[in-house]
């Protein structure tokens, strides 16, 4: 029994010894922050803080995908002496353009069927806490006085991590969306997808915004052919890591 604890504990040294954090700065000649930073090859990800500055656990050979609304999509390898160094990424600024946008209403809601009462708004977990870090309630009795609590929640810290635990919530939610339209016999059988890249390849179509925006539109059939134009990118992604 001492010596299965044994190899188990020089294992799991072992592991985190092999990790690495890599430390980044991105630069666009504009917006630099809340940019999403995902290793594909280990399926994780982080974001930069107001100043570009990014830290991601990584090893050589990795892939690094950053994207934002701001910028141009861009795909990082890393290498050895990236982590020697003071890395800087330049990525290039995604010019944004506003359409107009016909919105037709519906007299019919969850309201009036009485589904929710009216007037209620509903939240998921991560816009419930970021909603009361937020709020500055007003309290009524002998005077009229504020909670200090969205206050103190900015200067620690806490609103901000809120706010990025919303996004990746979002990105997650998106990601299991994914599966309503492609299933993972379809990537693998007809995307010729590898059955360990589905997951990393329901993360990239996620980032991509041309993809979101044909997965709105809830078309089956356009959302899979999207996709399958998508693939043969991903698969020379998989070919360069390789």
């Amino acid at each position: 029994m001492k010596y299965s604890v044994l190899i188990w504990f020089v294992l799991i040294s072992t592991s985190a010894m092999s990790q690495k954090i890599l430390t980044g700065k991105v630069e666009t000649g504009g917006v630099v922050s809340d940019i999403l930073v995902v290793n594909l090859t280990q399926e994780i990800q982080t974001q930069t803080d107001d100043f570009g500055v990014f830290f991601i656990s990584a090893n050589e050979g990795d892939l690094l995908i950053f994207s934002s609304i701001f910028i141009k999509r861009k795909r990082f390898l890393v290498e050895k002496e990236h982590f020697e160094s003071n890395l800087i990424i330049p990525i290039e600024q995604q010019q944004m353009e506003i359409e107009a946008v016909e919105i037709i209403r519906s007299n019919i809601t969850s309201e009036s069927l009485g589904l929710v009462p009216e007037g209620q708004k509903r939240y998921t977990p991560a816009e419930r806490r970021l909603k009361t870090a937020t709020d500055m309630e007003l309290l009524l009795g002998f005077g009229v006085g504020f909670s200090l609590d969205p206050i103190l929640n900015a200067i620690s810290g806490r609103t901000k991590m809120l706010k990025k635990e919303l996004e990746i919530e979002r990105f997650n939610k998106n990601v299991i969306l994914t599966e309503s339209y492609i299933s993972d016999d379809l990537l693998i059988s007809k995307f010729d997808i590898p059955a360990d890249y589905t997951k990393s390849f329901r993360m990239f179509l996620v980032e991509n915004p041309d993809f979101m925006k044909v997965m709105e539109t809830q078309d089956k059939d356009n959302i899979v052919s999207k996709a399958f134009s998508l693939s043969e990118v991903f698969q020379k992604i998989i070919i360069d890591e390789q």
